[in-house]
């Protein structure tokens, strides 16, 4: 095994949650004592913050700061910048507890800051990726897209974001790299959760560079996998693979899931691939696993689910990014992946809560 490879186990999900449901809280307790255009305000700050935080990870600030402090004028010689107004961006962030400003007037990392250093953990490409001109612009038209109950995207670039990113490759590559990064967030919380050693054999629908199927083979070493993605996805899957040395346990598939799924696998697994269709494109890619898989195979969708109230909700957010971006595509609640899985002649057999703000809904044959 690869020792530089480390998956840990963590907390249970109930003393997340729990932590979670008190930070709330005493969060509520603060604003309510403030007036409501005081708490509106401070929400408005992130406005300025945010593209400084695009900027410093753009220029890789965190990562020069590696080994150690740097005034604004060396960190500006190495990014060729103005050191005034790097500075002052730094300033901005250090105020928020990104980089810290110290005494002698340089400037160093901080536990937010390292979270922008490349690596395991990093949030570095998907910060560049989200927060960058092609989101924002986006973004700039969402009243269009509640307007008109469609993706503002395609009335920006006339054209659907895979079709966009196909013929733009920088592009491509910053959103492969952002969703990687998103990726090594969801290893450890799905691994967490759920018991892969019950299955002999695996697809990764959708799988991209395969680092999920390959952290799943990883800490199960008997299993065998598939990789199946569109060519343009899997370009960089092959070195991934023998980074977690399951290379030889893996069989890459390249193809189109609207058309064609890999039959026979114990369980098929689609990380935040269902969230990106609408309804009708979801059932044409579940049932078309349905039609493949074996009768006692299962489904594992990893998904956010939108809850009732009025609780805090990540996904309640990211749905407003898919409103704007994804033609139809939607963050859903229980009762729609129960309507579109019986469309595709699955239902669901159990939804297991992970600590992070996505869940795995098993999912298995209706029949």
């Amino acid at each position: 095994m690869n020792d530089s490879i480390k998956i840990r186990k963590l907390p249970p999900t109930w003393f997340i949650k729990s932590i979670n449901a008190f930070r709330t809280g005493l969060v509520n307790v603060n604003r309510r004592m403030f007036p409501a255009s005081v708490v509106l305000y401070e929400y408005f700050q992130y406005f300025w913050l945010l593209p400084c935080l695009r900027v410093a990870a753009e220029l890789d600030i965190a990562g020069k700061l590696k080994d150690g402090p740097k005034t604004a004028e060396q960190l500006a010689l190495e990014t060729d910048t103005e050191p005034e107004y790097l500075f002052r961006i730094l300033r901005a962030l250090a105020s928020q507890s990104i980089f810290k400003q110290r005494k002698d007037g340089t400037f160093s990392n901080t536990p937010l800051s390292k979270a922008l250093i490349d690596g395991p953990g990093s949030l570095r490409y998907m910060i560049m990726q989200h927060l960058g001109t092609l989101n924002w612009t986006v973004f700039n038209d969402l009243s269009w897209s509640v307007k008109h109950g469609r993706d503002a995207f395609m009335k920006v670039y006339e054209k659907p974001i895979y079709d966009f990113l196909s013929e733009n490759p920088i592009e491509s590559n910053l959103f492969d790299r952002s969703m990687t990064n998103l990726t090594e967030l969801a290893i450890e919380p799905i691994l967490s959760a759920y018991d892969f050693s019950g299955f002999a054999t695996i697809t990764d629908i959708g799988g991209g560079e395969g680092l999920l199927l390959s952290s799943i083979l990883y800490k199960n070493p008997e299993m065998q996998g598939i990789l199946f993605d569109l060519p343009v996805g899997l370009k960089n899957a092959p070195a991934i693979l023998e980074k977690y040395q399951v290379a030889s346990r893996v069989t890459i598939e390249k193809g189109d899931f609207f058309k064609e799924i890999p039959s026979g696998t114990d369980a098929y697994l689609l990380k935040h691939v269902i969230h990106n269709w609408s309804d009708h494109d979801s059932v044409k890619i579940l049932a078309n696993i349905a039609e493949v898989m074996p009768g006692n195979g299962k489904v594992l969708l990893v998904e956010m689910l939108i809850e009732d109230g009025n609780a805090p909700s990540f996904g309640k957010l990211i749905d407003i990014q898919m409103m704007v971006f994804m033609q139809s595509g939607k963050e859903r609640t229980r009762k729609e992946y129960e309507s579109i899985l019986k469309q595709s002649g699955l239902k669901i057999n159990r939804i297991i809560p992970t600590i992070a703000p996505f869940s795995i809904i098993e999912a298995i044959r209706e029949d």
